[in-house]
C-alpha cells in the first residue's frame, strides 16, 4: 500500500472521519477520502490511485452483472413454475 503525503508539509497523512452528511455523500460518490496531517494540522481530500479505482470499478461491474443474471434466472424460473401447465402448449398450437 502506498503512503500519501501532506500537500502542505510533506509528512505522511492518515485517514480522517467524514464530518456531516455532505462529506459522507461526497465520499460515497467519489474516489476521494478525507485525510489529516498530525504535523501541520492540514485536513483535506485526496484521491485513490488509478489502479485501486480500476480494480474497485471492475469488481463493482462484475458484481452488478452477476446479480442481474442471477435475478433474471430466478425470475424466469418463478414465472415458469407459476404459469399454468397448458398455457405454453396452447400458444404453440395457435401459432401453427
Amino acid at each position: 500500500m502506498s503512503s500519501l503525503f501532506c500537500p502542505e508539509c510533506g509528512e505522511r497523512v492518515h485517514r480522517s472521519h467524514s464530518r456531516g452528511f455532505k462529506e459522507k455523500l461526497f465520499k460515497a460518490f467519489t474516489s476521494y477520502r478525507a485525510y489529516r496531517c498530525h504535523d501541520c494540522g492540514w485536513r483535506g481530500w485526496l484521491g485513490k490511485s488509478n489502479v485501486l479505482m480500476r480494480r474497485t470499478r471492475l469488481r463493482t461491474i462484475i458484481s452488478v452483472l452477476l446479480t442481474l443474471i442471477i435475478t433474471t434466472l430466478i425470475a424466469l424460473y418463478i414465472v415458469e413454475k407459476l404459469s399454468p401447465e397448458g398455457s405454453s402448449a396452447g400458444v404453440q398450437q395457435r401459432e401453427r
